[in-house]
This record gives C-alpha cells, structure tokens and sequence, in this order.
C-alpha cells in the first residue's frame, strides 16, 4: 500500500486489523443482518437497505463509505486513510464470505449480545492498531473539525440514533429498534473493555501509623512502588503521610491482607486507575 512502509510493526498492526475486520464482518452477516438489527453505523445502515434493496451489505458498506471516504481526503493524512480503506476492504470481504454461514439462530436477545460481543471486539483489534472501518468513524472525525465542541460520544450516538430510528421506522418495530440499541451498548461496552482491559489498575491510599513497615513489605513482597504525600488532618491538625500505590486489579486481595497484617486500623482508599504507564505498567500502546 503505497505511503506505508512495511515494517515488523505496520505488518503486526495490519494482521491485527484484518483479524478486527473480519470478527466485525461475522458479526454482521451471522448475527445482526439475519435478523434486523441495525447496529448503528455503515453496517447498520447497509443492513436497513439491504432489506429494502435485496443488495448484497457487504456491496453496500462498499458503497455507502466511497463518499464518506471522498469527504475524508480533505481532511485526513493519506496513510490514515490507506489504513482505513483497508479496513472496510476487509470488513465487505468478510461481510460476503461469512454470510454464506447460515447459524439456526431465531432469538433476536441471543444475536444482539453475541453479536454486539463480537463487533465490539473486533472494533478494539482496529482501533488499538491505528486503524478505522471508515463509515461513521470518519465522519465524526470530519465533524470534530469544524464542530470541536462537539464530544466523540455526542456525535457517534447522534449518527446511530438517526440510524436505529430509520430502521425502526423501515421495519415498523419498536423491538428492532430496542435490539439494535442494546446491540450498540454491548458492542460501545466490549470495546471499552477490550482497550483499556489491560490498563486497568487500582490506585490505593493508605492512611497509617505504620506507613514504614508497610511500605517496607509492599516492596520486598509486591515489588511495587510507593509514594509518601504529605497531609494534614483538618480535624487534628496532625501531619502525615498518606501512602499511594498502584497495582493491578489481581493484586489487591495480597495488599489488603498486606496492609491489614501490619495495621488493622489503617485507613484505605481504594479506585481505578483507567490508565496507568510506568515501571511496572509495561503497555505498548498504538
């Protein structure tokens, strides 16, 4: 693909947005289009015409992204859009091909949440390798250009809402229209937690007389870092130290009974970390 110099990584990025591709493209043509349901963007709209056309979807994703694509060139760098265009390639290839796999499936709730399941991860395989599907992924970029007021969210609920609403009013179903939004919610949550999975951690504070002993274990025994920040109690007036340590989510269960081993009154305060890079934290983000 000309612009794209063709390393280890980009050929690593390029598998990983083939294989994203082709479990979006499963999850249309075995479990969403069968039956009706319009998972919001290009793939939902094309499963609305398709069943007003007889077209074949993956000949519409095909169609229905050229002008998105035209709109794109002027507002995007050429190897985002190579790496884009490849992946709704790949997405109407896989589209056609799984079609021909007939699944007995009559449960409209069993569809939207495996197939919900399935787009969502296959979205997460593209995304984390700088990629796109085109469709209503760059129209919202395109959007954000001249509306940056607008947030991401906003916009992409406000484009499959027009979707999921013209397929409730095409096949005269509040059911379609109830399926297609809990297709997207289960798709939107997949997603979420298939990108950021990894990168969830648990920011832990501890608020202790015994901070040396027990910052001494968490490094001999967790291998993990600690941070003393100096505090105040405003109803004392007494100064401290509150300790702060993240670690990942398995490792918490080990520093509560650490904690709790040394100083059963301590004070512990415990959330997530969405994303945390670091020592310790080694992610390869894309």
């Amino acid at each position: 693909m000309c612009g794209i110099k063709f390393n280890k990584k980009t050929i690593t990025e390029l598998i990983s947005i083939t294989f994203g591709a082709f479990l979006m493209g499963t999850s249309l043509a075995v479990f969403l289009v069968p039956l009706k349901i319009a998972a919001g963007g290009v793939g939902g709209l094309a499963t609305v015409i398709h069943y007003v056309s007889n077209i074949r979807t993956s000949i519409l994703i095909l169609a229905i992204n050229i002008p998105i694509f035209l709109i794109g060139l002027i507002c995007f760098d050429f190897r985002f859009l190579v790496r884009s265009f490849y992946g709704m390639f790949v997405l109407s290839v896989a589209t056609d091909v799984m079609s021909l796999v007939h699944m007995p499936i009559d449960d409209a709730l069993l569809a939207c949440v495996f197939g919900g399941a399935i787009m969502g991860l296959g979205i997460s395989f593209v995304i984390r390798s700088g990629g796109t599907t085109g469709g209503t992924d760059i129209l919202v970029l395109v959007i954000r250009k001249f509306k940056p007021e607008l947030s991401v969210g906003q916009l992409f609920l406000l484009l499959d809402g027009i979707i999921v609403a013209i397929a409730g009013i095409v096949f005269s179903s509040w059911e379609i229209i109830l399926y297609s939004v809990t297709t997207i919610l289960i798709s939107s949550y997949v997603t979420d937690t298939a990108i950021e999975g990894l990168k969830f951690a648990r920011l832990v504070y501890i608020i202790s007389d015994k901070n040396v002993e027990i910052t001494s274990r968490i490094y001999a025994e967790m291998n993990r870092g600690v941070t003393g920040i100096s505090s105040v109690s405003m109803y004392t007036g007494r100064s401290g130290r509150v300790l702060m340590c993240a670690i990942r989510k398995y490792e918490l269960t080990t520093l509560k009974k650490l904690i709790y081993a040394v100083d059963k009154n301590a004070f512990v305060i415990i959330s997530d970390a969405k994303e945390v890079m670091g020592n310790g934290f080694e992610i390869n983000e894309t």
